[in-house]
């Protein structure tokens, strides 16, 4: 009797990421990750069952981290408008260089979909949709938003390099100067 084959699902993940940024969004197949993962395409489907639950789990595997300092900002802070764009500039800060550049190299790949764009527009919506941008506290967080997502893209892309330390000293700046 044979012992139970498992699918390690992060492996699968790290294999289609590695298909995604070397080889673009337009080539990730099923058969792809198999083959990166050095799997059967059928241990692919047993852990994924389609590729836009792949894609799904991709997006957030990535965010996780990020989502996870923001929600617990949340729940000590209160879940206000104002908070909510505290908790993303949080989990920001709190995202390595690596996280920044993975989570940019697929977003740029996915959004050029417009049903992978439309996620980030709702989120988007409902964040700064729920600001009161006739108040000074609501069109200072809209800021804090774009300054946050401005540096995730200098850093992300490499346009312009960003140490660590002054990664985390723009972050207490936004929260500082805009949020404080």
């Amino acid at each position: 009797m044979g012992r139970k084959q498992t699918i390690d699902r992060g492996a699968l993940l790290d294999a289609a990421e590695r298909v995604v940024l070397r080889d673009g969004a337009g080539q990730l197949t099923m058969d792809a990750v198999a083959a990166e993962a050095g799997v059967s395409k059928g241990g692919v489907l047993y852990a994924f069952p389609s590729k836009d639950a792949l894609i799904d789990a991709l997006f957030t595997r990535v965010f996780a981290a990020m989502d996870a300092i923001g929600d617990a900002f949340l729940a000590t802070a209160g879940d206000t408008p104002e908070n909510r764009i505290r908790a993303h500039v949080l989990g920001s800060r709190g995202s390595s260089e690596l996280v920044t550049e993975r989570s940019l190299a697929l977003i740029a790949n996915f959004m050029r979909s417009p049903q992978y764009r439309k996620g980030a527009q709702d989120y988007y919506r409902e964040v700064l949709g729920r600001l009161d941008l006739s108040t000074p506290a609501g069109r200072r967080a809209r800021l804090a938003l774009l300054a946050t997502e401005g540096a995730l893209m200098l850093r992300g892309f490499d346009f312009h390099p960003i140490s660590e330390e002054d990664w985390q000293q723009i972050h207490a700046d936004i929260l500082e100067i805009l949020l404080g």
